[in-house]
């Protein structure tokens, strides 16, 4: 997509979170729009990248296949744990919010361009971005769990969930490092962006 335009997208989405962090401040509600940030960072993610028809491809196999590991998760409770997904995620199929294959997008590509800054081999990049994704989720669980993103129904978050998250995020990163050569800052912002405000989150 054109520079031009891509420039702009870490400034978007700053401006989108201080909104959001600031809704979240004021009300519990402002969960509710949570479906529509997390479309909005998959949308400016995705136009970044240099190549759209090989990020098409990739988007489709992280989405689909997220949302089969998390249909798995819920169903089975052998992956993730027992939990189950709230009402602020927006539409559902078999119980798991569609959304939720463009958030493992996101979150993969923002792991995986920071993990790109460090000059190693592929696989070690791949690990890289998938421990960046567990660190991402450390932060992001007690605000999903208070906000009702979704609830783990024995109450504690099983410490398999970080193991299993690193290893489709290690999967998923390699897939993606594989099929794109450029670095894409927008998806670097993100993941600076996600982390300070699901952090600040924690404490409010």
């Amino acid at each position: 997509m054109n520079t031009k335009i891509t420039r702009y997208f870490p400034a978007a989405l700053v401006i989108f979170h201080v909104i959001g962090f600031v809704l979240f401040t004021q009300s519990d509600s402002a969960s509710d729009l949570t479906w529509l940030n997390l479309m909005l960072c998959g949308t400016l993610v995705f136009l970044a990248e240099s190549n759209l028809k090989k990020a098409a491809l990739v988007f489709s196999i992280i989405a689909v296949g997220g949302f089969l590991i998390e249909l798995i998760g819920t169903k089975t409770g052998f992956l993730f744990g027992e939990y189950a997904y709230g009402e602020v995620l927006g539409w559902k199929l078999f119980g798991v919010s569609l959304i939720i294959g463009v958030n493992w997008f996101a979150i993969v590509l923002a792991a995986s361009n920071v993990a790109r800054l460090v000059k190693a081999p592929i696989v070690i990049q791949a690990l890289l971005a998938g421990l960046f994704c567990v660190v991402l989720d450390f932060a992001i669980e007690p605000v999903a769990i208070k906000y009702g993103f979704w609830k783990w129904l024995g109450g504690e978050i099983p410490i398999f969930n970080y193991i299993t998250w690193f290893g489709f995020a290690v999967l998923f990163a390699y897939i993606y490092v594989k099929n794109s050569r450029v670095v894409n800052k927008t998806a670097i912002w993100l993941f600076g962006i996600w982390l300070l405000f699901f952090i600040a989150l924690n404490f409010i």
